[in-house]
């Protein structure tokens, strides 16, 4: 007996609090509250000093090399360019290439981009610039989720373009 009035206390208790809930009073606060709710979780994305606001956010992977290497090669702002992209603490196993100093644009053709997930990788040919020669490149970028260049590795060769350097090996053997 008992336990049938502590259900019916508790049943008479969820009808009143329903009851208010169903109300312009209950429906106002209840309104209020999801308003409070939503604006206290867009503060703390917007304040939340681990969300950066820079170039890469929002973007795909392939945009950001592609932008970086715009800003690079295309207007010649290379060290613009790195603090723009690159994070703080990259890898960068090619740190001290023309692509990373400020100058006279540089001349490149990218002849094939290829991503997987957050690597980027970018085969594409250098023009003779800033005193080097023209040299085949493949770059590829990892990109973290955040957009930003987390690392940089780089496999050069001189360009197979270049007349001197590819008829040399073909003398040498005979």
């Amino acid at each position: 007996m008992v336990a049938n009035q502590e259900d019916l206390s508790s049943h008479s208790s969820a009808t009143r609090v329903n009851a208010w809930l169903d109300s312009l009073q209950g429906r106002m606060v209840t309104a209020l509250l999801g308003v409070l709710f939503i604006l206290q979780i867009a503060h703390q994305l917007h304040s939340d000093p681990r969300w950066h606001w820079h170039a890469g956010t929002g973007k795909l992977p392939h945009e950001i090399v592609m932008e970086f290497m715009d800003e690079a090669y295309g207007k010649g702002k290379g060290i613009d360019a790195y603090k723009t992209y690159f994070a703080e603490k990259a890898v960068d196993n090619a740190p001290m290439t023309i692509d990373h100093q400020d100058g006279e644009p540089i001349p490149h053709t990218v002849k094939k981009l290829i991503v997987e997930g957050n690597d980027v990788a970018v085969f594409h040919t250098i023009g003779p610039a800033r005193g080097q020669p023209a040299q085949d490149v493949v770059d590829v970028y990892e990109i973290s989720g955040s957009g930003w260049i987390i690392r940089h590795d780089r496999v050069a060769q001189a360009s197979v373009a270049s007349p001197a350097k590819a008829q040399a090996p073909a003398k040498a053997a005979e």
